[in-house]
């Protein structure tokens, strides 16, 4: 089973964010797609750093699991909320990517989970950050994809019942 893992996209943050707009584009397009698909997502937000951006916020039908940890696993709730849907495949996205993202992949890699990491659905506040991360991520054997690969990976055909519903989503 696909999971989705949002990680703090909150205002405070996204912010300060590079390419926060197409960023944000991007993370509803997937939010979207995988309610069509039926998929469990789980969602964070960092303690201290203020509420969900509404454009996800307004998405999302549970409410974000707040933490302290960078990585969501180090988190006793969500790591219990994580155990219930025990997913074998984790897309992750949101910020940032050097911090709660990486060590997010690197404990679900821990865990034996086969990652991904939707590169335009997450950021960091300097490019080089950003890009340190998603090389050292593909260093640890997490797979690096797009929102619309993921999307299209998952439909697997255009025979899928969803797809026209999937395509709106991804031409929007």
């Amino acid at each position: 089973m696909h999971c989705l893992i949002v990680i703090d996209f909150q205002e405070r943050l996204l912010k300060h964010i590079q390419n926060a707009d197409e960023i944000l584009k991007n993370a509803v397009k997937l939010i979207k797609a995988y309610k069509v698909f039926g998929l469990p997502i789980l969602i964070t937000e960092q303690k201290k750093l203020g509420d969900t951006v509404e454009e996800i916020k307004n998405l999302i039908d549970v409410n974000p699991i707040q933490k302290m940890s960078f990585s969501c696993l180090r988190c006793e709730e969500f790591y219990r909320e994580f155990k219930k849907v025990s997913p074998k495949k984790v897309a992750l996205i949101g910020i940032e990517a050097h911090i709660c993202v990486l060590q997010t992949a690197l404990d679900l890699l821990k865990e034996g989970c086969e990652v991904y990491v939707a590169v335009d659905c997450v950021g960091s506040r300097k490019s080089v950050d950003k890009d340190v991360a998603i090389m050292r991520m593909m260093q640890e054997d997490v797979k690096l994809c797009t929102a619309e690969s993921l999307i299209y990976e998952i439909m697997e055909t255009a025979e899928h019942e969803k797809f026209k519903e999937i395509l709106e989503i991804v031409k929007g």
